[in-house]
């Protein structure tokens, strides 16, 4: 069926399990699909931050309806003025992972430089206010050994247009 009128559930995901594994990035995301526009962020002054998205798929798997599926993480970052700003979440997370901090003229180019870098991470659980339980990337490294890099496998883009 292409579309439907029927009245859906909001799905509730799978956190990511607790502790470390392999990973890849696998895309830079920046809008949101479905709007076109940039994700954003309001701080409590009002000034709007874009937001990006690195997307990490892992060697870890959930039971879904459809079997057995890699993990899948997204981790948000403001866009700073300037990578080179040494206390930007972003500055200290692409340092960690060995990425260059440069100029980046596109998205394009900054995608290139990230997807398909695999990477160490190590994940955390936390409770949020409301009792769920929500995971965390805690740490993101460079992987040194070529053997040691893991490939995604299967994995189905957010940005890929269905038509």
């Amino acid at each position: 069926m292409f579309l439907t009128a029927e009245t859906t559930t909001k799905k509730d995901f799978e956190i990511h399990a607790k502790g470390p594994c392999k990973g890849v990035c696998t895309e830079v995301i920046t809008q949101n699909k479905k709007t076109n526009k940039p994700f954003s962020n309001e701080n409590g002054e009002g000034e709007v931050k874009n937001q990006m998205i690195l997307v990490f798929q892992t060697d870890k798997t959930v039971e879904t309806e459809e079997g057995n599926e890699h993990c899948v993480h997204w981790e948000w970052f403001n866009i700073p003025r300037s990578l080179d700003n040494e206390n930007s979440k972003l500055h200290k997370f692409l340092n960690n992972w060995e990425v260059a901090i440069q100029d980046y003229e596109t998205q394009e180019a900054f995608a290139e430089a990230v997807v398909g870098k695999p990477a160490h991470l190590v994940f955390t659980h936390n409770k949020g206010d409301n009792g769920k339980t929500y995971s965390n990337l805690t740490s993101c490294t460079a992987v040194d050994e070529p053997a040691d890099a893991w490939v995604a496998k299967d994995y189905k883009a957010y940005n890929v247009v269905p038509f």
